[in-house]
């Protein structure tokens, strides 16, 4: 990500502190997706994955979203339960993992169902995991969105990003 997006979100995390920015983030990465032409784009601020996306029936993935400015987090047992629930239904499982710092950009790690496991996770651990191409095409979409996002975030907040994704059509799951 660029260092302009980088200090927008780092503005926004201070602003709204670490939990609310999570959502935040995950919002953000929702309307990334949608305008990438993922077709079906469902996010959650409830149980479950964090994020669906599918493209014509096909490309179907679940993502949990994770930010972090250390070098871990936590992946809950919900998480992984989530994640194995929707691989179920047919969606591959993905962690989305940003880290806050310099020259860092979105992992997208495709982890096997079965090599998921709760607790601590190294986000050099995903590196194995990478899906490149998608996340080339992610990184400037992200950074876009968030521009044009920031202002309307950081007066409204989650209210603003909601709007946002039902404009943009956008499935929003609150609960």
């Amino acid at each position: 990500m660029d260092t302009l997006t980088l200090n927008r979100l780092r503005r926004l995390r201070k602003r709204y502190g670490v939990g609310v920015f999570g959502k935040i983030t995950q919002k953000l990465l929702a309307l990334t997706f949608r305008r990438m032409g993922f077709t079906h784009v469902v996010e959650r601020s409830v149980e479950g994955v964090d994020i669906d996306i599918a493209r014509g029936g096909q490309d179907k993935y679940a993502l949990e979203v994770k930010t972090t400015e250390g070098r871990s987090f936590s992946l809950s047992d919900g998480n992984v339960r989530a994640l194995g629930d929707r691989a179920r239904d047919g969606y591959q499982p993905v962690i989305a993992a940003l880290r806050l710092a310099v020259f860092e950009r979105w992992i997208l790690a495709q982890v096997p169902v079965d090599e998921l496991c709760a607790g601590s996770v190294l986000v050099e651990a995903l590196r194995a995991y990478r899906m490149k191409d998608l996340e080339a095409l992610v990184e400037p979409v992200f950074d876009d969105v968030v521009q044009r996002h920031f202002h309307g975030t950081l007066d409204r907040g989650l209210q603003y990003l909601s709007e946002q994704l039902a404009k943009d059509g956008v499935e929003v799951r609150d609960s």
